[in-house]
């Protein structure tokens, strides 16, 4: 009688058990059906914004849909590393950024250039020199194609190049600068990919206003 009782009890526990486990089932089945009711009607209203966003359309713009690709993305940045490293310094800076920007040239500019930055680096620091070029970015212009083998990105910009001296702006020219770009690996030592291979400064005016003859290359 007494392994009778025993028997009972246990399944009576594992009754009671088994009732508290399926009370916890259909708990959580029933939160998971609200849950997923209350994604779907989310999801609905997310679309349904998505869909009534109102579009800017700037006018006279091509037809279609631009996304710039990791290319262009690395070519505009380099440009703009370049043209700032090269044309907004201060005495203090001109050396540091030069000495920065070398690994990125190829090995024929790094010869060509090192009179045109050894004269730049000593004027500056003469005549407490410093210089700002503002682009304009709208007037980026890249041409890309391959040569021998490599990828070539011809890329030119224009801006304003301010002199300043003593605190003072002294010049403000209006610059065209010209610059060809070499594909090589994206590396920790080169995260943009690219070498500048060539480089042209053409000043589009004098101080004066005047138009200004083309100007020599400082690096080529």
């Amino acid at each position: 009688m007494d392994f009778v009782a025993r028997a009972g009890a246990v399944i009576d526990r594992a009754h009671r058990i088994a009732g508290v486990l399926l009370i916890c089932v259909i708990v959580l089945g029933l939160v998971t059906t609200c849950q997923l009711s209350r994604n779907a009607s989310l999801n609905a209203q997310l679309m349904q914004r998505r869909m009534s966003l109102p579009v800017i359309v700037v006018p006279g713009a091509a037809t279609g849909l631009y996304s710039p690709t990791e290319d262009d993305r690395l070519t505009m940045m380099f440009t703009s590393y370049i043209t700032q490293s090269i044309n907004s310094f201060t005495p203090e800076t001109m050396a540091k950024q030069y000495s920065a920007i070398r690994s990125f040239f190829s090995p024929a500019l790094l010869t060509d250039s090192v009179p045109y930055f050894e004269r730049k680096i000593r004027d500056s620091t003469a005549d407490r020199r410093s210089s700002l070029f503002v682009p304009d970015e709208s007037s980026l212009q890249v041409k890309k194609y391959s040569e021998n083998g490599v990828d070539i990105r011809e890329v030119t910009i224009i801006g304003q190049l301010n002199t300043i001296i003593a605190g003072t702006v002294a010049e403000n020219v209006p610059l065209q600068i010209a610059m060809k770009f070499e594909k090589t690996q994206v590396s920790p030592a080169n995260p943009y990919g690219l070498k500048l291979s060539s480089y042209k400064e053409t000043p589009l005016t004098t101080p004066g206003g005047a138009p200004a003859p083309a100007a020599a290359p400082p690096a080529q």
